[in-house]
């Protein structure tokens, strides 16, 4: 077996596209199924207790921000979790959309928020030589 070369570091104008893909592309969905379609009315209200699962994969994106991400070195394995921290704020709308209606717009406010936590103005201490 050929052993790959190891690829090379993201481009910091990578991190930032995709960083806005993610920004702009949750605020579509959520335009187009959240906002246009109301909530099922089968639903009912549902209770805030349970829907408090909603902001698990938030809480798990702001480890990822403060915790981990601070102490990678490598920009290949920051932004694998630079991509990952990012899909699990943005999860959190989507249990908003479909699993909890009831509170959809507040989980929809809280993934917004998870994401511009990720802004890349931290990824340039991956592109500075020492």
């Amino acid at each position: 077996m050929i052993p790959h070369p190891p690829s090379p570091p993201q481009p910091l104008l990578v991190w930032w596209v995709v960083w806005a893909a993610f920004f702009t592309g949750l605020c579509q969905i959520y335009y187009f199924l959240g906002v246009a379609a109301p909530a099922h009315p089968a639903y009912g209200p549902a209770n805030a207790l349970v829907a408090a699962a909603g902001l698990l994969p938030v809480a798990a994106s702001i480890v990822i921000r403060w915790a981990v991400l601070p102490r990678l070195s490598d920009s290949r394995k920051a932004f694998v979790f630079f991509v990952v921290g990012i899909a699990l704020a943005e999860a959190s709308c989507f249990l908003g959309l479909f699993v909890f209606p009831a509170f959809k717009t507040p989980l929809f406010a809280f993934s917004l928020l998870g994401i511009a936590q990720f802004i890349p103005f931290f990824a340039r201490r991956y592109f500075q030589r020492p």
